[in-house]
């Protein structure tokens, strides 16, 4: 794979006749730049020579005549976001960290602000935590740092809080279709993770709060020339030990109700990135990215029940080579990406001589993942003035390597998977730009080389090939005035990982003959942007339907296991607003609004049949004001309060979880010329002590103050909802 790269790199960089085609081109838009041409376009006449100036004047002392010339008017399409135009009308939510008025803000935290987003969590800050989209399942969305997956046959959920929080600069947000050119179409839609990028930045940022939390990081980089560099490095821990109510695992005796402290809850983790930017040539880009990422923590479970010794620690190194070679015309912008995921958890579970605290059997467990991806794209983006087109193509491996080392049993051998994959995309908008139309499509084909132990320790094999079809289609039409309405369809599939093909050699049952999730969705609705007085304003309405079949679902296989089946088909539909508002007397509003009916339409398992899907609140809505008040003490203050409807935990819907409302508020100050800022929050102020996830309880009230110095702050792009 690394000898293709190079191959591609070389053919990039060295292509002459390119080069000169694309030099042609500039040479004829420098002369059409020329003050007499762009006169001549501009229908104003060059200005004449000095004789010429004196015979004009004496001819306007005879006749006093006025020449009004016709006015020039000149539209263009309102410039996109590099995510909105990769899908120009799908439903896209950009959001950029630390811009609100925070103290310490989380990976949960900023996706929730997202209209359409759901965030489970089973803990506190650090604690495994998943993430949805619409309704759909988490192991349906795939997950990018920087365009690269971290969803993978190995990690079908990725969990929130394995990502390295102090590095994250903003989030891309796909709701119901995602971009193909980026990998394997999910049918629940796609977030990109886009860490700190600009090596002009100099931050220092530490944070201190409830329950032992500490947070601090340093961002800093220089450009020289053609070089940019830019280095950071992160840390986020807590105690976690906060106090939450013991129901004794019996919901409906409060008898035996207490309160107490969690604990076993402890996390550290810490973050490193560098990014190097060489920039020989301007239509020439490489990079290279290397990020790395470590967590230790204690594993609580449940608590009503908590273990105390659980352990569980977690690296990430995610490499990346880059290069962009900028196209004019006829000669496509092609990018090769190249990179290389190394994972490894480790899980330690024997405190007990006969069993394990979380489960039934001991484990001391070492597992490895490693995920390597070639991609290649070439985007046209006017070959004509009414076309643009992209193609790419990928190849992948991945490998996993389990081994546990107390469970007494041999350990299988590596499992692998060969992904390679082609989408070929279109677009056709109108001369005005006012009408653009999206067509794409993208195939893959899917090897599993499936390797485990059955009963006896004898060796099974299964190699399974899969070929995924996904389609796209949408509309995006500009009314005027800052209005537009849009609409896509989208069919899309999720092969099934390797937990669910081969279990996990202890209470999950491996089933190779799993057919991947499938699912179709649909959505449509309308955005305005605009002027409100002196300020902006912008809203989006959504409404969405999504039809899933073959829905994996792990059920009891006997008495101490769990294996994965396919079941039957659900109903998804909703609507979804959100708005961002600048009000008068310095105040800015933002808001979020979603409705969601989530139904199981089985056929089976029949009790479950008519049912609502557990963990989709079916409304949920976020509102947050903030004031910045003028001066130059760059005081601030900001207000939010999120609503989250009943929740349900268990397919067969007998576990409730009542309407709840978190309440925050924060105040910011900075006392010196804008390098220095302190900030002041409180979250959960209404101490609502509730849970996403059965017998998993979530921290109460809570106190932080931040403190942050930056030395070259630029301007900071507004949130788009």
């Amino acid at each position: 794979m690394i000898v293709q790269g190079l191959a591609v790199l070389f053919l990039l960089v060295g292509s002459d006749s390119l080069t000169a085609l694309a030099g042609a081109r500039a040479a004829d838009a420098l002369a059409a730049l020329r003050p007499d041409s762009l006169s001549a376009r501009a229908g104003v006449r060059p200005a004449p020579a000095p004789a010429a100036r004196s015979a004009a004047a004496r001819r306007a002392n005879l006749a006093d005549t006025v020449t009004v010339l016709p006015g020039v008017q000149v539209e263009r399409e309102r410039v996109l976001s590099e995510a909105r135009r990769l899908l120009p009308t799908a439903f896209v939510t950009e959001l950029r960290s630390n811009v609100s008025v925070r103290a310490l803000e989380s990976v949960s935290e900023l996706l929730s602000e997202a209209v359409g987003v759901r965030v489970a969590q089973y803990g506190g800050l650090g604690s495994f935590s998943t993430v949805s989209l619409r309704g759909a399942a988490p192991g349906q969305v795939t997950v990018f740092l920087d365009g690269v997956p971290l969803t993978s046959a190995a990690h079908g959920v990725v969990s929130l809080g394995d990502l390295p929080a102090t590095a994250i600069e903003r989030v891309e947000i796909f709701r119901g279709l995602g971009p193909l050119s980026l990998g394997v179409a999910s049918p629940g839609g796609a977030i990109n993770l886009v860490t700190v990028s600009s090596p002009g930045l100099r931050e220092i940022h530490l944070a201190r709060g409830s329950f032992s939390t500490w947070e601090g990081r340093g961002s800093a980089g220089f450009e020289r020339g053609p070089l940019g560099l830019l280095l950071h490095a992160g840390y986020q821990g807590s105690a976690g030990d906060y106090r939450y109510l013991d129901d004794n695992a019996t919901e409906y005796n409060t008898a035996d109700d207490s309160t107490k402290i969690r604990r076993n809850n402890r996390f550290d983790s810490w973050s490193a990135l560098g990014s190097l930017t060489w920039q020989p040539r301007r239509d020439l880009r490489l990079r290279v990215r290397e990020e790395l990422f470590h967590k230790a923590q204690g594993l609580p479970g449940l608590g009503a029940d908590p273990a105390l010794s659980t352990r569980l620690s977690f690296q990430r190194a995610l490499s990346l080579l880059e290069v962009t070679r900028e196209g004019a015309a006829l000669v496509p912008r092609a990018t090769l990406r190249l990179s290389a995921d190394r994972e490894r958890s480790r899980f330690r579970d024997t405190r007990l001589p006969d069993r394990g605290e979380l489960g039934t059997s001991r484990h001391d467990t070492d597992e490895r993942s490693m995920a390597e991806r070639l991609a290649l794209s070439f985007a046209w983006a006017r070959p004509a003035p009414w076309l643009a087109l992209e193609c790419a193509g990928s190849l992948g491996r991945e490998r996993a390597d389990t081994r546990d080392a107390a469970d007494g049993l041999p350990d299988p051998p590596p499992s692998r998977r060969l992904a390679r994959g082609a989408m070929a995309g279109l677009q056709l908008r109108t001369p005005d730009g006012r009408l653009v139309l999206h067509a794409a499509r993208r195939w893959d084909r899917i090897e599993d080389h499936l390797r485990s132990l059955v009963v006896g320790g004898a060796l099974s094999s299964s190699d399974v090939a899969r070929v995924l079809d996904s389609p796209q289609l949408g509309a995006r039409l500009d009314l005027g005035r800052g209005l537009e309405v849009r609409t896509n369809w989208a069919r899309a599939n999720r092969a099934p990982g390797f937990v669910e093909l081969f279990g996990d050699q202890g209470s999950v049952t491996g089933n190779p003959a799993l057919l991947p999730e499938r699912a179709e969705n649909r959505d449509a609705g309308a955005a305005w942007r605009g002027r409100l007085g002196r300020g902006e304003g912008a809203l989006e309405w959504a409404r969405f339907r999504s039809d899933a079949r073959d829905l994996i679902v792990f059920v009891r296989n006997s008495a101490s296991s769990m294996k994965a089946q396919n079941f039957g088909r659900a109903r998804i539909r909703g609507e979804e607003w959100s708005a961002r508002l600048e009000l008068p007397w310095q105040l800015l509003l933002t808001a979020a609004w979603s409705w969601q009916s989530a139904i199981n339409q089985g056929p089976l398992p029949s009790f479950w049949v008519g049912k609502r899907l557990p963990g989709r609140p079916s409304r949920q809505s976020r509102a947050r004001l903030e004031w910045r008040a003028p001066g130059r003490a760059g005081l601030r203050a900001g207000a939010e309060l999120e609503v989250i409807g009943d929740n349900l935990l268990d397919p067969y819907n007998l576990q409730r979880v009542a309407e709840r409302r978190l309440a925050g508020a924060s105040l910011s100050i900075a006392p010196f010329p804008a390098a220095l800022r302190l900030t002041l929050e409180g979250k959960n102020l209404l101490d609502d002590r509730a849970v996403d996830v059965g017998g998993f309880p979530l921290p109460g009230r809570s106190v932080f103050l931040g403190c942050t110095w930056r030395l070259a702050a630029g301007a900071v792009p507004r949130t788009e909802p």
